[in-house]
């Protein structure tokens, strides 16, 4: 694969980038919705008396005896030193999960305009600052799928807490009943120590058309990172079948009917760049996965932390499992609302072991024959930052070790390369004078390939076998949430997100993607090319330019080292030469017109 070909693959992601920026300005925008509204919890009160239920069989929505508008509606707080989730016992939907060790990029103190105020990683965020999964509602749990399905938004639940020995809630009950014997109860847990909510739900009496549970996820407004546009199009609804993980675009999904899968579902679920909302089975396995997509209407007050000119909708994704109802007893599941974060979430899920929930799967770190890569370079990446104490110097580390592991196949290339540069006009006159001969024409190229010691897939072979680490790297840099909110240093706060140095009439001005561009200037200046080809890999640099120039800084860091390293061994390789080409018939070989 030579570097045109590279240059054609960057252009089509870059096609792909406008036809989705296109695909979501002009989405279609649903009917709006009626939210009832919440008070605060008092902890320790007496549970709500239970409010009847008429089911209806087929129904989307249920009628109930008692109107919602006359029941008193109230959240309930779960909290614990990593997050803090909010419900509504209409319905017993989650509503939202604040996350106190991130901080969301457009919060009440405007970290994209302070990006320097951050707290530190691992710390505490100050309210109205912290990232939140709020996704109106973020988890909800209704009663059949398809026709039979009957939602459970508009039924009031009574509320019971459990506190700890702290003195906290560490777990709270919603149970609702109707007169015919239906009965419906949740029961949620905290897990102190991670981003893991343990719910168990249980239903007893429900008519016979109700064979199966619906678990849906829904993803939520995109105020938490810096690049809005980014985040759009990493919205998703994802679910685990067997050993096929299926990831469908929000973008995608609008206007258009739900993707329904069946098989043995591990889990499913919603992400969007660095954040994942995931529902999976404790013991047992899922039917099938359900992927919707919508728009969010922004918020008057979203509207006000966003930068100038955000959308007035955002792209939302829906992911739904559907579990078949079990005989008898409960059904427990593990619902996590955190961090895309691959270590984390396998050592949750059990890795390796019996029963593991594979959550660490979620995690976009490329296809799957990229993951022996990817696994490796981020372990490595990690490791590095540990010693040194910043992601901008790791990932010139990480690029100094991989240009140190690949320079005897990136020399053997470029020589190659060189070689066959300078052999280029002998091959011209070859072909020239044997137009007409095509056998003998191939036997005399073959030979000057011979008597000049070429190999002429030399060049092209050594990096088709860097290629699989360089889109490992690349899925790493652009994925890994290590880089959100990392900063570098002067300028370059965030190495997940553009940088940004001044302004100039509205417009951004980004250094580090004009460096990258000088350094590629460089690279081509130390890289003979023919004449009529110079002025097409001059003008691809200027592409290169106007591609990186909207990607995170990291990523533009990293190739930006990589072209330094590549004209040093450019440099190297010129440095090296010797020798003049050998015509064919002055050695041993010789073809005959």
């Amino acid at each position: 694969m030579d570097r045109r070909t590279i240059y054609a693959l960057l252009l089509c992601l870059a096609v792909f980038a406008v036809f989705t920026g296109l695909q979501a300005r002009y989405m279609r925008k649903p009917q709006p919705k009626l939210v009832p509204t919440t008070t605060d919890t008092v902890p320790g009160e007496t549970p709500a008396p239970v409010a009847p239920l008429t089911p209806v069989p087929g129904a989307i929505r249920p009628v109930t005896s008692l109107a919602v508008a006359e029941v008193a509606s109230r959240s309930v707080v779960l909290e614990t030193p990593l997050y803090r989730a909010t419900f509504s016992n209409i319905g017993a939907r989650l509503q939202s999960v604040e996350l106190k060790r991130y901080a969301a990029a457009w919060g009440a103190s405007q970290y994209a305009d302070r990006p320097g105020h951050r707290p530190k990683r691992g710390h505490e965020v100050p309210e109205g600052d912290r990232v939140s999964l709020a996704g109106e509602p973020a988890f909800a749990l209704d009663l059949g799928e398809g026709t039979a399905f009957r939602s459970l938004a508009a039924t009031p639940f009574a509320v019971a807490e459990s506190t700890t020995a702290a003195g906290t809630v560490g777990a709270v009950t919603f149970t609702a009943r109707d007169s015919s014997g239906l009965e419906v109860r949740q029961t949620w847990q905290v897990d102190p120590a991670s981003y893991r909510l343990d719910l168990e739900v249980a239903v007893a009496g429900a008519p016979a058309d109700i064979r199966d549970w619906s678990l849906t996820t829904r993803s939520w407004a995109l105020v938490n990172d810096a690049n809005v546009d980014q985040e759009a199009r990493s919205v998703r609804a994802i679910g685990l079948l067997g050993k096929n993980l299926h990831r469908d675009g929000a973008q995608g999904l609008v206007g258009k009917p739900e993707r329904l899968r069946e098989g043995a579902a591990h889990w499913a679920g919603v992400q969007t760049h660095y954040f994942l909302g995931l529902v999976a089975p404790v013991g047992a396995e899922g039917r099938a996965v359900v992927s919707r997509g919508g728009s969010h209407i922004v918020t008057a007050d979203e509207i006000a932390r966003l930068p100038n000119g955000a959308k007035p909708s955002q792209p939302v994704a829906e992911g739904t499992l559907i579990m078949p109802a079990p005989a008898s007893g409960a059904q427990r599941f593990a619902v996590y609302f955190g961090p895309s974060d691959y270590f984390s979430l396998a050592k949750l899920s059990g890795a390796g072991k019996p029963g593991s929930l594979q959550l660490e799967r979620a995690v976009d770190l490329g296809a799957n024959w990229l993951l022996p890569f990817s696994y490796p370079l981020l372990q490595l990446l990690r490791l590095l930052d540990s010693w040194v104490r910043n992601f901008g110097i790791a990932i010139f580390l990480l690029a100094t070790l991989v240009r140190v592991v690949l320079h005897p196949l990136n020399m053997s290339s470029m020589k190659s390369m060189r070689a066959l540069q300078k052999l280029q006009p002998e091959m011209d006159r070859i072909r020239e004078k044997l137009k007409n001969k095509p056998e003998a024409m191939n036997a005399a190229v073959m030979a000057l390939y011979k008597e000049n010691k070429v190999n002429p897939a030399g060049g092209c072979l050594p990096m088709v076998l860097q290629m699989p680490l360089f889109f490992a790297l690349y899925a790493v840099l652009f994925n890994a949430i290590d880089l959100r909110q990392a900063p570098f240093f002067a300028w370059v706060h965030d190495l997940s997100a553009p940088d940004h140095l001044f302004t100039v009439a509205g417009f951004p001005i980004r250094l580090l993607p004009i460096i990258m561009a000088g350094t590629g200037f460089l690279q081509q200046k130390l890289t003979p090319t023919p004449p009529q080809q110079a002025t097409t890999m001059y003008l691809m640099n200027f592409f290169m330019l106007f591609v990186f120039y909207g990607l995170p800084s990291g990523l533009v860091f990293y190739w930006t080292v990589m072209n330094l390293y590549t004209s040093l061994q450019q440099w190297l390789a010129i440095r090296g030469e010797h020798g003049v080409v050998v015509p064919v018939g002055a050695g041993s070989a010789r073809a005959k017109p």
